[in-house]
Parts: structure tokens; C-alpha cells; sequence
């Protein structure tokens, strides 16, 4: 299939139908001016924030607020390594849990040791509520 070609054309050696250079020189100043105008509204916008006053800081905005606990974890992996190392350290050892009200913490062992030479002991009696664990305490700590 072959397209029709202008005399004229083929004498030249070339196109003479080729695109208007008028329409391409609108378009191209036509973008040209598009983009200078959104140059000039992002400048004006610019202008406008930086000028505008920032709002005054209150002092609880100044204050760094720490949430409460629980908080995120940085790396899991060594938090829960403490966290066995400190549960750990629990089983293994003696300390106060409430040295006023004499209860104490003691090696799992040496629980396990209590509890098959002594038994379970009693249930508390249910007069007192406050202090029932103060009374199974001191059952526990009885000798039979």
C-alpha cells in the first residue's frame, strides 16, 4: 500500500507539509507560562506559611511524656532474654515480698521440699478478708 505523494514534495527532496510551527510556538510558550505560574503560586505559598507566626508552645507540649507500661519493645529478643534471666533469679533465690506482713519468696526447691515434708496447707478462714493471706502465711510457716 503506498501513499499518495505531493509533486511538489518529491521535486525538493522533502515535506512540505510538515507540522505548523506557529501552533508548536503556542504550545510550547503556552507551557512555558503554565509552569512560570505554578512557580509563582508555590512561591506566594511559601511566602505566605513562612510569614504566618507559629502558634505559641504550651509547657505540656515541652514536656516529653513517657506512655506507661507497657511500652513497645526495641528488640524483643533481648528483653525476653532479661525477662527469663530475672524470672530466673526469682526461682532460684530468697527475698521479701512483704517483709511487714512476713511473707517472704523463697527457691522453688526448697518450696517443693516444705511442701512434701509439711503438705498443703489449710485453707484460711474466711472471717477476715484482709488478712487471709497474712494467715496462710503464717499456717505455712508453722511446723507440724
Amino acid at each position: 500500500m503506498s501513499v499518495p505523494v505531493d509533486p511538489r514534495s518529491k521535486e525538493d527532496g522533502f515535506e512540505h507539509h510538515d507540522a505548523d510551527v506557529n501552533v508548536l510556538l503556542m504550545i510550547g510558550f503556552g507551557l512555558l507560562a503554565a509552569l512560570a505560574l505554578s512557580l509563582a503560586g508555590v512561591g506566594l505559598l511559601v511566602s505566605y506559611y513562612e510569614s504566618k507566626p507559629e502558634a505559641m508552645v504550651t509547657p505540656f507540649e515541652r514536656e516529653t511524656v513517657i506512655p506507661p507500661q507497657p511500652r513497645l519493645e526495641n528488640n524483643p529478643f533481648l528483653n525476653a532474654q532479661q525477662v527469663m534471666r530475672d524470672g530466673e533469679e526469682q526461682l532460684r533465690h530468697y527475698a521479701w515480698v512483704d517483709r511487714a506482713a512476713g511473707i517472704a519468696r523463697i527457691p522453688l526447691r526448697r518450696a517443693q521440699d516444705l511442701l512434701l515434708e509439711r503438705g498443703w496447707p489449710a485453707p484460711a478462714e474466711p472471717g477476715d478478708q484482709q488478712n487471709v493471706r497474712l494467715q496462710q502465711a503464717k499456717q505455712r510457716a508453722e511446723p507440724r
